[in-house]
Formats: structure tokens, sequence, C-alpha cells
């Protein structure tokens, strides 16, 4: 799934859901993380994601646990304090997951986050679901658009609706005996057309003692996103768009900055380092390898990417962290 679908929002929705569900906490520095996949596949086809219309096709690419660990040292002393581990992926296909989140927790106040649709067969995966929770996971995050299986799978296509209730039974079972003491969220992607479904889970939550949030989707399932010849194709030609016309963009402390680029990164079941995580993992939009990658070179090299010149999401007004970075790359 991609990892930009309200997160900004998620985190403030969060806080105020908290208030009411003092049991589990929400995320702290919700606009700051660093997103890395561990492994590179999903298991459903939603048509508002780019890896489920083909942009971003599946592969066996898998990260090493020590190339993992080093990659998480360098995010933890650039000052990240939440590692979130998906952006393109459902990091529960890996059924060593455990081993991963057991690394985050080695460094003291780093958080763990995941994000999953929890759309996977429980007699195979719920040993190891929960046995990643239990390793350390804070927040985990489960996304679904429907209570019936018709809806359901308009948008999480290829997914089954009854596995994730009987895996989340089996979460909450843990959660009651102590094994795992993950907050736990679920998260509830709303458009008109399913509205109307949110409330049998939002009862299951409360039943369970979990959160609950309904969050105003963005895409629309019935308009697929871009598969690879179409998404390929725009990349061609933002890059001609872009190559005689651009003015070159000043390096200076900018007044607005983009979110995606200063408060995160995008990291693949490689180790490469992307663009930003609400574009698929083209080769044009690859920065480097990220353990190879100065942090200040990392960031004036997004900042001046031929691509973000066209790109449409909102830039936010500059603060003084971001001030300070700019002047320190500069």
């Amino acid at each position: 799934m991609n990892a930009i679908i309200g997160w900004v929002k998620m985190n403030a929705m969060v806080k105020q859901a908290a208030d009411l569900t003092p049991q589990v906490r929400g995320p702290t520095n919700g606009d700051i993380h660093f997103d890395i996949d561990l492994i590179d596949k999903c298991n459903l086809r939603c048509p508002t994601c780019f890896r489920g219309t083909g942009a971003q096709k599946n592969t066996q690419a898998a990260l090493p646990l020590e190339k993992f660990r080093e990659i998480v040292a360098k995010a933890r002393a650039e000052g990240y304090p939440n590692i979130c581990l998906i952006n393109w992926t459902e990091a529960f296909l890996l059924e060593s997951l455990d081993r991963y989140v057991a690394i985050v927790k080695e460094f003291d106040g780093l958080d763990c986050w995941i994000s999953s649709n929890l759309s996977l067969p429980p007699p195979r995966y719920l040993p190891s679901i929960i046995s990643a929770l239990s390793a350390g996971v804070d927040i985990l995050f489960i996304s679904v658009s429907g209570w019936s299986q018709p809806v359901y799978e308009i948008n999480h296509a290829k997914g089954r609706v009854d596995w994730i209730k009987e895996n989340l039974a089996g979460i909450a079972d843990a959660l009651r005996d102590g094994r795992v003491r993950t907050s736990v969220w679920i998260r509830y992607l709303e458009w008109p057309y399913n509205a109307h479904e949110g409330l049998p889970w939002e009862q299951l939550a409360n039943q369970y003692g979990i959160g609950f949030q309904a969050v105003p989707a963005h895409g629309d399932p019935l308009k697929p996103l871009p598969n690879a010849q179409v998404y390929g194709q725009h990349l061609e030609n933002c890059r001609n768009a872009t190559v005689d016309h651009r003015a070159p963009i000043e390096m200076e402390v900018p007044e607005k900055v983009c979110g995606l680029i200063i408060d995160r990164a995008a990291i693949d079941a490689r180790g490469d380092a992307y663009l930003c995580c609400a574009y698929p993992n083209a080769p044009e939009l690859r920065i480097g390898r990220y353990v190879d990658i100065d942090e200040d070179d990392f960031l004036l090299k997004r900042h001046t990417h031929w691509f973000c010149t066209l790109c449409q999401i909102p830039m936010r007004d500059a603060n003084d962290r971001d001030r300070d970075r700019y002047r320190r790359a500069l």
C-alpha cells in the first residue's frame, strides 16, 4: 500500500481518538518517519495503489538482516524517530519479520510501525504475525475498506475480509493475555460507496479495546491508478518537459518545503533510496544506495530533482527545523 495515504491526517485524528481510547496510543511524530520495504511484493491488487496496478511490480527481492541493521543505525543517527516497515509492500508476507522488528528495538527510543491489509491466510500467517508484534511493534494500522466481501474487494482487490477478522481476533487474544503490547488501530478507508460499512468495524474495535478511525480515502477504486506502461510514459513525458524548459532551482533556504522530502525517507528492499513515498520506485526516481548517501546530499538531491517541478502535492511553510537543515546542507 502507498505510505502517503492519510499519514498526516491520520496522525491528527488518532491523537484526538486517543483521548477517547486511553488503552491505545497514537503515533508520536506522525509526520516524520522512515519508510522501508523489507520485501518487494504485496498480496493484493488495489486499484488505488501503484503496486496494485502493476506500476510497482512484485519481485523476489528481500533485504538482508545485516543490511537492514546498517540502514536503521544510519536512520537513527539522522534523527528519524520512527521506522515504518512498509511503503509499497505487505510486511507480514515476510514470516521472519520478528527478527527485523527486534533490530529496530535495539535502538533506544526508536518506534516501530507497521501498516497492513492483514488479508492473509490465518493458519499460515497468524503465528508469525503474533511473533512480529510481540517482538516490539509499537503501532499497527490495519487498513480496511468494507465489512462485507463484495464491498471490501472493490478497493482491496484479491483480498478476503474473513481472513482479516480471524487474524484480528487472534491479535485481540494476544493483547488480552499480554503476549502483545502493540497499539492496534483499524483504519477504515472511506469513500461514499462504502461509508455505511464503517460502523461494524468501529463496533468490533470497541469490543477488542483497540483504536478505530475512518479516514477520508484518496483516489477512486473505479478509476485505477496508471499501470506500468502508462506510468513509464508519464515519467518520460515529465523528463522531456523539464530538460529544456526548467529554470535552475536556486540553492537557498526555501520558504516552502515538501514534507515528503524533508520529513521522510523511502527505501526499497534492496536498500536503495528514492525520491519520496508518493510515487513508485522507478529508476528515474532512484537517489542512490541509502547507506552511501550523505544526509545533506540526500536532502539536496531530492529538493532539486526534476520530477518535483511538476508535482502537485501541496507544500507547507518551512519551520525553524527545516531552515536549519537547509542551511547546514547548503
